[in-house]
């Protein structure tokens, strides 16, 4: 009998507790469904992550590129757009404001006219002097000899003088005895005629020793006029505001005072700085008493500016005072050079504040008869078919042909062209044309022109020179 007869039969691989046993074949087949289920499912993982990115990518810009092409629809379909600005006449009392220079009505610049070494000096700089008071000597021997050499030239001539007259009495003495003898017969008439030739002879030697005499007295007074240049003497009452001499320096007849420290730069007189040992003058001297202001007014201002026009100055040093002042005189003809008139003004200065080379403003206000329209300066358009500005009536653009008057640079004057209430365009674009249709809207704050505005400047280093700033 079979010993296992009766027995359980071992359990099978693969069973599972509590459960009903499990073949080979259904394990092996879940495992075949379960590896080829996994590449299919990463498969769609891929697809579907792709396609979010592409979604989340493309949408956005697929949004934006239709609003770009949505607005420029609109753009080209739409009317452009432009900034305007009603414009109005200008009011006819206007200010000018040019820049003027303080310059003294009395100044004298002192030269030598004596060659020779400055010896002494009797003034240096901020010295008031009188008018005549010595400034320096300056020491030439040469000179001085002159004048001694000429002095005896004197003496001598006049002895000359004094010759002559001993010789003409003698000779008058001499006619009278031969005159005597000739009418009694004793001598010949030849012999008188002899005496009274001697006589007028003697009488023109005379004549020219007291020519000589002159011309002698004359030489010595030349002499003694150019010693007397040894003393430097200032020819007017004022303030010395320069010197340019030392003591020891060399002086030449020219003016120039040459040292051993050459001195190249020129000074604010127009030599070189004070204290410097080579220039043009010796002494500049300048009466701070009588101060005016030149200023130069341009050609199309000039018929503005009146003899005792008031005007006011005003000086970056001094800032918040205002000097009164006048128009004392012009020149009355323009300068062809700069095509400006040049008007003096006298200033007025109580308490002597100004002084000689300040630069400052003057304002001169005056009326003008036909100030025109005040616009934007870059509402003009120049061509060559002239000058124009676009004016927006009805909501089409009119090229206004118009005639320029003053220009200050920011806004321009016209005074044919335009009338009160046009509305300008403010800074035209290339679709600004005749007859074109926009939609207007008025300028923003900062770019209307509606009142004139002086252009920063008026100091000094000023690189614009003098150009006229005008306030409405």
């Amino acid at each position: 009998m079979n010993n296992n007869a009766g027995a359980a039969p071992p359990p099978e691989t693969g069973t599972t507790p509590g459960a009903g046993p499990v073949s080979n074949h259904q394990v092996n087949n879940e495992h075949q469904h379960a590896s080829r289920g996994r590449p299919i499912l990463i498969a769609v993982i891929l697809l579907l992550v792709a396609g979010a990115a592409l979604l989340v990518g493309w949408l956005p810009r697929q949004k934006r590129d239709a609003e770009v092409a949505a607005r420029a629809k609109a753009e080209r379909t739409s009317l452009p757009i432009v900034e305007v600005q009603t414009v109005g006449a200008a009011t006819s009392d206007q200010q000018l404001t040019l820049p003027g220079t303080v310059t003294p009505l009395q100044a004298a610049h002192i030269y030598a006219r004596a060659t020779g070494y400055f010896e002494r000096r009797y003034a240096d700089l901020g010295d008031k002097v009188r008018k005549g008071q010595l400034l320096g000597l300056i020491s030439a021997p040469d000179l001085d000899d002159i004048v001694s050499q000429q002095g005896s030239l004197v003496q001598q001539s006049r002895a000359g003088v004094e010759s002559a007259q001993a010789a003409v009495r003698l000779q008058q003495a001499t006619y009278i005895r031969v005159h005597t003898l000739v009418l009694h017969g004793i001598l010949s008439q030849q012999d008188d005629d002899a005496a009274l030739a001697a006589v007028q002879t003697s009488e023109a030697s005379l004549q020219a020793a007291q020519q000589a005499v002159q011309a002698a007295q004359a030489a010595a007074a030349h002499a003694q006029t150019m010693a007397d240049f040894e003393q430097v003497r200032s020819p007017i009452a004022g303030t010395v505001t320069a010197r340019n001499v030392e003591v020891g320096n060399l002086v030449s007849a020219t003016g120039a005072a040459l040292g051993a420290t050459p001195v190249p730069a020129a000074g604010p007189t127009g030599g070189p700085p004070t204290g410097g040992a080579q220039g043009g003058e010796l002494f500049y001297v300048v009466d701070l008493n009588s101060l005016e202001v030149f200023v130069t007014v341009p050609e199309q201002y000039a018929q503005f500016v009146q003899k005792g026009q008031p005007v006011q100055l005003t000086f970056m040093e001094m800032p918040g005072q205002i000097f009164q002042g006048k128009v004392i005189r012009t020149s009355d003809s323009l300068s062809q050079q700069t095509r400006t008139l040049l008007a003096e003004i006298r200033a007025t200065d109580p308490k002597q504040r100004l002084r000689p080379g300040m630069f400052g403003s003057v304002q001169m206000r005056y009326r003008a008869p036909n100030p025109g329209i005040l616009i934007p300066g870059d509402s003009l358009i120049t061509t060559a078919r002239g000058e124009f500005v676009p004016v927006v009536k009805d909501g089409v653009v009119q090229m206004r042909p118009v005639h320029v008057g003053r220009d200050l640079g920011t806004q321009v004057f016209i005074t044919e062209g335009l009338e009160n209430g046009d509305m300008v365009v403010v800074n035209p674009n290339d679709l600004v044309k005749d007859g074109a249709h926009v939609n207007a809207k008025p300028a923003p704050a900062g770019q209307e022109g509606s009142e004139p505005k002086p252009a920063a400047g008026g100091g000094k280093g000023d690189t614009k020179g003098p150009q006229a700033q005008q306030n409405q």
